[in-house]
């Protein structure tokens, strides 16, 4: 490792905006995008290009028909220049105190679908009345994993991801909300008052499946065939949103978590059944990146989502 004695010296040398602009560029892959992220014309871009190749004696960026392809030189920068332009932002932003009601400032919230009904309209009312300059970009991520979420943290420099998951999250930047269970949701003309639904009228009926995942086998599919059952899915999505219209009036019946049946019973003929295949609990959980741990601004936004579903009668 470098020492520091003549840090100041060697960085001199170096335009701190130049790092801005490469971290634009290889974010983007493209030169005007980069230029509008940053608030540069792309004249100004442009030659910011030309320093920076001329600094580091490479390309880093070629031209193609898919965009700006970085070199191995620039790949292998990445990295290093974002984790220390992160660090110089947290020390920037830690060294005053986090006031929310004095704040400016945009906070990048990923979230699944369930979670933006029993969440968000919340959030946003607290947040509004005690700090009129925050703001918020909802953006709804299919988030089924803890590595899926830290993930999705880097790649689209979310502030915080929000979801539900199979096993807690490795590491510390993370809090555990509250704990889910499993439940059936049925017409109740067709199932009637009763709490539960027997194995043969959970395994008969088409499912519709209420899944995050594309490319991994679903919870409850699992969980059935190593039983040694399967379930007959005819529809699979994400949105909770959509199920009354699917499920009322018909047989159909879906697997949900007990928060999500409250949201979607109600004003319907849906009704809750208990299952009889027990399952694990899952758990709700908001996740934050180490590199943000220090940030007031993320530990209130935290605080604030916390309180909202505590508000609710939701929580641990």
């Amino acid at each position: 490792m470098q020492d520091s004695h003549n840090l100041s010296q060697r960085l001199s040398r170096v335009n701190l905006n130049l790092l801005v602009a490469f971290h634009a560029l290889y974010q983007e892959r493209h030169l005007t995008r980069a230029a509008n992220r940053i608030s540069l014309s792309q004249p100004a871009m442009s030659h910011a290009l030309k320093k920076l190749r001329s600094q580091f004696s490479d390309e880093l960026f070629i031209k193609t028909s898919e965009g700006m392809q970085p070199t191995p030189l620039a790949n292998r920068l990445f990295q290093r220049i974002e984790t220390g332009l992160l660090q110089l932002d947290e020390a920037i932003i830690s060294s005053h105190s986090f006031n929310p009601e004095k704040e400016v400032r945009e906070f990048r919230i990923g979230i699944t679908d369930f979670m933006i009904s029993e969440l968000v309209p919340y959030l946003v009312r607290a947040v509004n009345e005690q700090a009129p300059g925050i703001s918020f970009n909802i953006l709804y991520t299919k988030i089924s994993s803890p590595e899926m979420a830290y993930k999705l943290l880097q790649d689209q420099e979310l502030d915080l991801a929000i979801s539900q998951f199979e096993y807690l999250p490795q590491g510390t930047c993370y809090e555990m909300l509250y704990e889910d269970h499993l439940v059936c949701v049925g017409d109740e003309t067709i199932y009637g008052k009763k709490e539960a639904l027997s194995l043969d009228e959970f395994l008969t009926p088409s499912h519709v499946a209420l899944s995050h995942r594309e490319d991994e086998p679903i919870l409850v599919n699992r969980k059935l065939i190593s039983l040694g059952m399967q379930r007959k899915v005819v529809v699979k999505t994400p949105y909770i949103a959509t199920l009354p219209a699917i499920l009322t009036g018909t047989n159909m019946i879906t697997v949900i978590t007990e928060y999500g049946a409250e949201l979607i019973c109600p004003k319907s003929s849906l009704k809750t059944y208990q299952m009889p295949i027990e399952f694990d609990p899952l758990y709700v959980c908001q996740i934050w990146e180490n590199r943000k741990d220090d940030d007031p601004g993320i530990h209130w936004l935290r605080t604030v989502v916390r309180n909202c579903l505590q508000e609710q009668g939701i929580s641990r």
